[in-house]
């Protein structure tokens, strides 16, 4: 089988993005993974490397079709954005989220071509996506509209290999008992195993958090554990998922490494994530779960406040590239 080839997104150019994705793909290591398609400005890749003091040899492009990756060397295909304006660097524009809109919107085509198998994409910014008129609330719907997909999805956020996804995420704390049904609660762990499946594990094994004090301690402390969380986690195993739980949230770590768990559902943003970021905030990857194409990215922002200062450290992005080709190998066999 042929290597997978992934489209590389540089991100917000106003950020990080271009710096710490030149210091990966400056390492042949992570260059001989896949095929590497680097879809940007040529201005913006090169002024990457200027502040990352690093350079790697790279073929240009105007269509894919021209591409020919021998040596492991990365293509270049040409990219200009539609806004007139030069980019303003170190802070979010309406112009970087152009870019990151438009660059992403061909990667995504490509993929959806099957040219290419999966998407990596450096940090971005909603505020500056938001100000390039992007009306959905996070990327992850603006990728559900662009595939087509109308299933449900969330953000899973990985730290070597334990993946966590959540019920509920980008919404309100106050709103969030509201939008716990057993169904939502089942459909992220059917999500959180299917994911896991596309990344080459054989049975996932799945921990699931309740929501309340002491897992609710029987209904004294609440009974979304009783009504919502277990009714899920039992239809779940019906389903012939590995799903167990729930436990209590300052305790799932602590079960997930005792029992060799793979997988967390929690039922709010900061409940699983903050966990998993304090292992490992450095090199984290964040996939765009239920997304029927791969799409991954460093779990971490555009940090503005270190734009051209070459300190963005890299195993993040360097994961989220390995992760990307992990799960593009698995889509690129389905598509043959």
């Amino acid at each position: 089988m042929t290597k997978p080839t992934i489209a590389l997104v540089l991100g917000d150019p106003s950020g990080i993005g271009p710096e710490v994705a030149v210091k990966v793909l400056a390492d042949e290591a992570n260059r001989q993974q896949a095929n590497i398609l680097i879809i940007a400005d040529e201005y913006e890749l090169r002024k990457g490397m200027d502040i990352a003091q690093v350079t790697f040899d790279y073929d240009v492009v105007d269509s894919f079709e021209e591409a020919n990756f021998v040596d492991n060397k990365p293509v270049l295909l040409k990219f200009s954005s539609s806004h007139a304006e030069p980019i303003e660097y170190g802070k979010a524009t309406a112009q970087g989220g152009t870019y990151v809109l438009e660059t992403l919107k061909i990667a995504v085509d490509l993929t959806l071509a099957h040219k290419t198998h999966g998407i990596c994409f450096a940090p971005l910014n909603k505020q500056a996506m938001s100000m390039a008129g992007l009306a959905h609330r996070d990327e992850l719907s603006w990728f559900a509209e662009l595939t087509g997909y109308q299933g449900f999805g969330c953000e899973v956020n990985v730290v070597d290999d334990i993946w966590a996804g959540r019920v509920t995420s980008h919404i309100p704390f106050k709103n969030v008992v509201d939008n716990l049904t057993v169904d939502s609660v089942l459909e992220t762990i059917e999500l959180m195993d299917k994911t896991l499946r596309s990344a080459g594990f054989d049975s996932p094994r799945i921990a699931v958090q309740a929501l309340n004090p002491h897992g609710g301690e029987g209904g004294l402390f609440g009974d979304e554990e009783i009504t919502t969380i277990t009714p899920a986690i039992e239809k779940a195993k019906q389903k012939g998922i590995e799903a167990f739980g729930p436990f209590p949230g300052d305790t799932t770590m602590w079960v997930v490494e005792k029992e060799s768990m793979n997988s967390i559902v929690s039922m709010y943003h900061d409940q699983g994530a903050t966990a998993l970021k304090m292992m490992g905030f450095d090199r984290g990857v964040t996939v765009q779960g239920g997304i029927p194409i791969p799409i991954a990215t460093a779990n971490h922002g555009s940090a503005f406040d270190i734009y051209g200062k070459n300190v963005a450290s890299t195993p993040a992005m360097e994961n989220a590239l390995k992760l990307t080709t992990r799960m593009a190998t698995s889509y690129q066999l389905k598509q043959q």
